[in-house]
């Protein structure tokens, strides 16, 4: 059986490539790696590979039907940052860019921050536990925790000043590394 190496890229059809190309540039921080105006497509990078997201536009533009929460296919594309610091980071810059942040979560083994984007396509930005694979043998269990949000000038969450993963995120770990496994 082959095994594949990871994801290499995601395709995503637009309503708008130049707004689309903005959002993922100057939010996200991607750059144009291509742009081919005769085929169409905007091929988008971090600087790891040559593409991660390419944006074509939708054939009917804005009258395309935008993603619907519950139906089949994609719910969300997830980027992962380096560290604690960087999700804070990316929490501020998506509020001050205009960002309405959905929801944060704190699943145990990582902290996520959900948003969309121009098109309504889910988002996430989440920070992963070193070794997540192997602290949860026995899985992760379903323990979310919603965490509070705030608007743009507020003051910063608590969650988002501690050090995380600090003492209490770790006795939860602990604690679901001794549960059996699930049945």
């Amino acid at each position: 059986m082959f095994k594949v190496a990871g994801i290499g890229h995601v395709l995503l059809r637009v309503t708008d490539e130049e707004v689309s190309k903005r959002f993922y540039r100057d939010v996200l921080g991607f750059a144009v790696a291509e742009q081919d105006p005769e085929h169409g497509g905007v091929f988008m990078t971090l600087g790891d590979s040559f593409h991660a997201i390419d944006l074509v536009k939708h054939p009917v533009g804005a009258a395309a039907p935008k993603p619907q929460e519950r139906s089949l296919g994609l719910v969300h594309i997830a980027f992962k940052v380096p560290n604690y610091a960087a999700l804070r980071e990316a929490y501020t810059h998506l509020l001050d860019q205009g960002v309405e942040i959905l929801r944060a979560v704190d699943h145990i083994s990582q902290r996520s921050l959900y948003f969309n984007d121009p098109d309504g396509n889910g988002l996430e930005i989440y920070l992963e536990l070193p070794n997540a694979v192997s602290l949860f043998p026995n899985g992760r269990g379903d323990d979310d925790e919603r965490l509070p949000l705030t608007r743009a000038g507020e003051p910063l969450p608590a969650w988002l000043l501690e050090d995380w993963p600090d003492a209490a995120a770790m006795a939860k770990v602990e604690r679901l590394q001794h549960r059996p496994a699930a049945e």
